[in-house]
């Protein structure tokens, strides 16, 4: 399970931030540690906490890190923000039932395709969500929509070359599927595997990971 810190830096000058958990392009080394924790959007929510605070935040900024994964921004850890909030399929499980369309079952399968392009602010993504889940619950079929926070730098990437001198680059991103704040688990009565522990447990995040690869030729 990963650990996330919640550390400040510098806040360059006449730097306008995007969003709460917006980064300089040029980070300066952190400062010091705030808080720590196993959940990303625990560290995320103290990390806005903060920077919605003009006083705290005019001269010094909060950023999730990951300690101890070498990042590209700095080599001792891995930057985790800004989050960039995307929407995606999953496969609707077998007998589990919705109760709205904010609800997100237990056993969340692989996403049945990559997260779409289109990052958004959270608030978009989640009434996204309701209103495509709206329609699953008018037409139930095999499909059903999430929130997937995404963390800002790969957990791994690969670069490999060929003969041809074609560049290709594997990157590994760690997803985290949201269950929002209104939404539920829905109903696993009818699910064949009621009994399981998935269907007691109950999470705020599930984690996953999504693979991407591009590739270039040299000239």
């Amino acid at each position: 399970m990963a650990t996330y810190q919640v550390v400040i830096i510098p806040r360059p000058e006449a730097w306008m931030p995007a969003s709460p958990d917006d980064v300089p392009p040029q980070p300066g080394s952190p400062l010091e540690v705030l808080a720590e924790s196993d959940d990303l959007l625990a560290a995320v929510r103290q990390v806005i906490e903060h920077n919605e605070d003009a006083r705290r935040a005019a001269s010094r900024w909060a950023v999730v890190v990951e300690p101890g994964s070498r990042g590209r921004t700095w080599p001792a850890a891995r930057l985790c923000t800004p989050i960039a909030y995307k929407v995606t399929a999953i496969w609707w499980p077998d007998g589990w039932e919705p109760e709205s369309p904010l609800d997100v079952p237990n056993c969340v399968w692989q996403a049945q395709g990559r997260p779409g392009e289109a990052a958004m602010n959270y608030p978009q993504a989640e009434a996204t969500i309701r209103s495509l889940n709206r329609q699953c619950m008018n037409r139930p079929g095999a499909t059903w929509y999430v929130v997937m926070a995404v963390e800002n730098e790969p957990i791994s990437q690969t670069v490999s070359y060929d003969s041809a001198g074609t560049e290709t680059t594997i990157e590994v991103r760690r997803l985290h599927v949201i269950r929002p704040e209104h939404g539920g688990r829905g109903n696993c009565t009818y699910c064949p595997a009621h009994s399981l522990e998935c269907a007691k447990t109950d999470w705020a995040s599930q984690v996953l990971t999504a693979t991407g690869t591009s590739g270039s030729t040299s000239a």
